[in-house]
């Protein structure tokens, strides 16, 4: 990617399998496994993520209120390693039966093809209708 344009057309398809389960205190955990088929212009290649999830519902002030944290591990076969990882933390909120809101923080480490690093905070709005 330069300037925000891929040089080189993607093509993925992916398979994933997920699992949720309550634990104690009413916290939800959810695990995702999920493979990446990818055509990089002629070269095909597998990129393998596995991400774990906590959820806690709570209600605030008449508001559905949904802390979360998500950690994410990558491995990709063109280094044929470990080359990234995701964290996030944040919530959700509901403001009405139409609307809510996502905040977070995420930080992501990439070790392959080299060490990178990356911190961001997100606002997602979602409008359901």
């Amino acid at each position: 990617v330069t300037d925000g344009v891929r040089k080189t057309p993607e093509d993925r398809l992916f398979v994933q399998v997920l699992a949720k389960a309550e634990l104690p205190a009413e916290v939800w955990i959810e695990a995702r496994a999920r493979t990446d088929f990818r055509w990089i212009g002629d070269e095909y290649s597998n990129r393998y993520r596995f991400r774990l999830e906590a959820t806690r519902d709570f209600t605030v002030r008449g508001h559905a209120v949904v802390p979360f944290f998500k950690a994410e591990w990558f491995y990709d076969t063109r280094y044929d390693g470990w080359a990234r990882t995701l964290q996030m933390a944040g919530a959700e909120v509901t403001v009405n039966k139409h609307f809510r809101y996502e905040v977070y923080v995420a930080g992501q480490n990439d070790r392959l093809p080299s060490d990178e690093s990356l911190i961001a905070l997100g606002l997602v709005a979602k409008w359901y209708y």
